[in-house]
């Protein structure tokens, strides 16, 4: 495939010609009873919207133009209430193989996957905790397969960190703060926070679908991550001899009140230090990084960007530049 330009790339009024993943696909009425295609395409570097108003336009089947298929299109970028988009001209179903190298379409974490595992392991080998050192072994070292999809599952499907590698770079993440919160709260035990720290998330590598776009597996819509991760840890402390009740029960107990509120999925309310800690580190973690890149997607048009849903509000993007020292 020849070399295109990336999505970030593209300037307002420019024709775009290539390929690009479907992430969404539909076939739609309009309010004069037209139909039109509505598609959300992406690459590495980010993702649009696009219509199709003349479905002649259409090249080959029309049940070809489904979700999680490669496209090639000739659009028109535009701008609506402040954000890109694509005014489509042609679109036909694109096989694999005229693509070429897949991972040119799939966003990924700017942090090499191989040096953020290193930096989980040294994380478990500070720990003082021989059962809590033994679980996160068993679960995330000896597991290779939930280690390797750990490695490379997206964090969320569009809130925080939505690219491959993106749930360790967040764990990483929220470890980093906490282990600055128990210096900082002498009280804190430090191993118990950190084995929250790399569970808490765990079963987003069975909620979350991202081998093409980013979505929910059904056990994901049906189950979610919270229950299936405390199954999961429950059954790596059975097969630990003489795992300690007391131990067992604060570690459900962080992971299951990790959401913080019931209405946000969470089972029960952070009740002890450690829970409350990792509840409002994981929740400022994911709100920065949707923070920090709508700012960055929004870069050059005007001082605000459109309100965010996820946020709700509108971010205010004029950096103050960091501090200098006075002549």
């Amino acid at each position: 495939m020849a070399e295109q330009v990336l999505i970030r790339d593209l300037q307002v009024g420019e024709v775009f010609v290539g390929f690009l993943l479907a992430t969404e696909a539909a076939f739609k009425t309009s309010r004069s009873g037209g139909e039109y295609l509505e598609v959300k395409v992406a690459d590495a570097s980010g993702d649009l919207k696009g219509f199709l108003w003349d479905l002649r336009a259409v090249e080959g089947q029309f049940e070809a133009i489904v979700p999680d298929v490669f496209l090639k299109i000739k659009a028109k970028v535009e701008e609506f209430q402040g954000r890109k988009q694509f005014r489509l001209e042609k679109v036909r179903f694109a096989e694999d193989a005229e693509v070429g190298d897949l991972s040119h379409f799939f966003p990924m974490s700017k942090r090499p996957v191989e040096e953020m595992l290193a930096e989980m392991d040294g994380l478990f080998a500070t720990l003082g905790d021989p059962w809590i050192r033994r679980l996160l072994q068993g679960l995330l070292v000896e597991n290779s397969k939930l280690r390797a999809d750990f490695a490379k599952a997206p964090a969320a499907k569009s809130l925080h960190h939505v690219y491959l590698g993106g749930l360790l770079e967040h764990t990483l993440s929220v470890a980093g703060m906490a282990q600055r919160a128990c210096e900082h709260y002498p009280a804190l035990n430090r191993d118990l926070v950190l084995a929250g720290v790399f569970l808490h998330d765990v079963g987003k590598t069975a909620e979350l679908t991202y081998l093409r776009s980013f979505g929910y597996s059904d056990a994901g819509n049906l189950i979610g991550h919270i229950s299936m991760e405390a199954e999961w840890i429950s059954q790596a402390m059975g097969q630990i001899s003489q795992f300690p009740e007391e131990l067992k029960m604060q570690i459900l107990h962080i992971v299951l009140a990790h959401h913080g509120k019931l209405e946000f999925g969470s089972p029960v309310l952070p009740k002890t230090p450690e829970a409350l800690l990792l509840h409002y580190l994981d929740d400022l973690d994911g709100k920065l990084e949707n923070m920090f890149r709508t700012i960055g997607e929004e870069a050059g048009s005007g001082n605000w960007t459109p309100f965010s849903r996820s946020l709700e509000r509108m971010i205010y993007k004029v950096r103050w530049p960091k501090a200098t020292h006075l002549e």
